[in-house]
């Protein structure tokens, strides 16, 4: 009898974990088509499960292709993803409004002066702005993928990195502002999600193959 309730009880946990699995999954799958499709309509709850392991293997395949370029640049990568995520989360948080209270009969004590002082928002945690960041990141990923074979540093690949810095701007601050219940601040919140991105792209340009103008120009120094 003992082990026929282990096996249940095994086979019971063995579920949750497929169906947990299978879960994820389909939200990772779910926020990367969001990426690649940035003018469809976002749901203001796609971040709800704040998935980690996909925008950790974004900012791994894009330290990858940076070293088949022949630069490793892990370090500078993860350190810019950690402070750049700390910092858009304090900025944006601090730039969504704060939630309403459920319950319309609650009256705010008129002593109370939280309402005074800045707030963070609830709805926009910090792994739910680091997913966003990391997803969002696909774009510059497949470019550096390009520097793999082809220099960046020429006029084809200043376009197409900026192409893809407006691709990743675009996406994100779609993102943030449906999740962050911010209307009419697109612009606002795109403007630092653009210098972020920006960070990465100037590591695609200088890290790529090839003997581009900035090469030329170097080496004439």
């Amino acid at each position: 009898m003992h082990w026929e309730i282990s096996l249940e009880s095994n086979l019971e946990h063995m579920q949750r974990v497929t169906s947990e699995a299978n879960n994820r999954s389909r939200c990772a799958g779910k926020q990367t088509l969001t990426v690649l499709n940035p003018i469809a309509r976002i749901d203001q709850h796609i971040m709800d499960d704040s998935d980690l392991a996909g925008p950790v293997l974004f900012f791994l395949l894009f330290g990858t292709f940076l070293l088949f370029s022949g630069k490793v640049h892990f370090g500078y990568i993860y350190g810019l993803a950690l402070l750049g995520s700390t910092s858009l989360h304090l900025i944006l948080s601090l730039m969504s409004p704060p939630l309403l209270s459920s319950s319309a009969s609650v009256v705010p004590d008129p002593h109370d002066h939280d309402g005074d002082s800045p707030h963070l928002s609830s709805t926009l945690t910090f792994p739910r702005s680091a997913s966003v960041l990391g997803y969002c990141l696909l774009p510059l990923v497949l470019t550096s993928l390009v520097g793999v074979a082809l220099p960046m540093d020429t006029l084809g690949g200043y376009l197409l990195t900026s192409g893809a810095i407006v691709w990743c701007t675009y996406s994100s601050s779609g993102m943030f502002c449906a999740v962050g219940r911010m209307r009419g601040m697109r612009g606002l919140v795109a403007y630092p999600l653009s210098l972020f991105y920006a960070g990465f792209a100037i590591m695609a340009i200088f890290s790529s193959k090839g003997s581009g103008a900035l090469a030329k120009t170097a080496a004439g120094l």
